[in-house]
């Protein structure tokens, strides 16, 4: 059978097209990321904007052509944090789902952590596991053992919202540094955390943006990219780029998507912090994630 999901997030919208043999991903035909940022502006209006909306209907028109092509017989399409928060979030769904001409279901924070962890310790042979999904609006924070959830919980923090909150242009970067480090380890704390012996596995755009500039690639890619080991200091370097460079050199110089070079100090500093917090001197970068968790949820039972 061959099935689609899309992931709606706050910045970006991703397809992936799997054929499903015995409840199982056998072959990955699509794998989609473009960047909408639905979140642009969200914090100050409370609504998603007519760019915004623009932007991502371009995109799902693109996927809708997408799922044609490839004969998917399945679609589960779910929207994240920029829904979930938005005033005018059942309108632009009506408008999303006429375009796709599928449901879509905006689901909840500890859902989306729930589904996050699904679709990324599937290969993941140790007993246990913490997964860190940074989005553009909200982080989930997800501890497994043998791929139950013992706990998980979603901050309101994301690449996106840090940005806007605190970097609104290249000057603040330094200036409210310290700002946003505080308030990220103050959500951090907010929380207990039942932290284990396993492996911190980092999804999204954030790790995987940074783990291609860690090895030194000219542009994604997921072989060389996913199950890739981020040493700490390594990413305090890369943090360091990304304070003292603007995103016009990010782009130029370190292959940035230039829809994400504004936004990756935020997501860098998430990433950065829980991993001190945890104590680790190392994590594991994914390329999978909630829309792996989509199809899989499908097949579980």
């Amino acid at each position: 059978m061959i099935c689609a999901s899309i992931d709606i997030g706050t910045n970006t919208l991703l397809l992936l097209v799997v054929e499903i043999k015995n409840n199982k991903i056998q072959k990955v035909l699509v794998d989609e990321h473009q960047i909408a940022r639905l979140g642009e502006g969200l914090n100050d209006t409370g609504v998603i904007s007519d760019n915004a909306i623009l932007r991502a209907t371009r995109i799902l028109y693109d996927y809708k052509n997408i799922i044609a092509e490839n004969k998917v017989e399945l679609v589960r399409a779910s929207a994240t944090s920029a829904m979930r928060d938005a005033k005018n979030s059942k309108e632009v769904k009506s408008l999303f789902e006429s375009i796709l001409n599928s449901p879509i279901e905006i689901i909840n924070g500890i859902d989306e952590a729930r589904l996050s962890y699904l679709g990324t310790i599937e290969e993941i042979s140790n007993d246990s596991d913490i997964v860190l999904d940074i989005g553009g609006g909200s982080t989930e924070i997800i501890v497994g053992t043998k791929g139950n959830i013992l706990f998980s919980t979603s901050l309101q923090i994301g690449a996106v919202r840090l940005t806007e909150s605190f970097f609104p242009d290249f000057k603040s970067k330094k200036i409210n540094l310290e700002s946003a480090r505080k308030f990220i380890t103050g959500m951090f704390n907010e929380v207990e955390i039942p932290f284990t012996e396993g492996n911190l596995i980092a999804v999204a755009g954030t790790p995987t943006t940074i783990a291609a500039i860690d090895l030194q690639i000219p542009q994604y890619n997921a072989h060389l990219i996913h199950n890739h080991i981020l040493e700490l200091k390594n990413l305090n370097s890369i943090v360091e780029i990304f304070i003292n460079k603007s995103s016009k050199e990010l782009v130029e110089e370190y292959n940035v998507h230039p829809n994400r070079a504004d936004v990756i100090l935020g997501g860098a500093l998430i990433l950065l912090e829980f991993l001190k917090y945890t104590g680790k001197s190392s994590l594991i970068v994914s390329c999978k994630g909630l829309r792996y968790g989509l199809v899989l949820d499908m097949f579980k039972n």
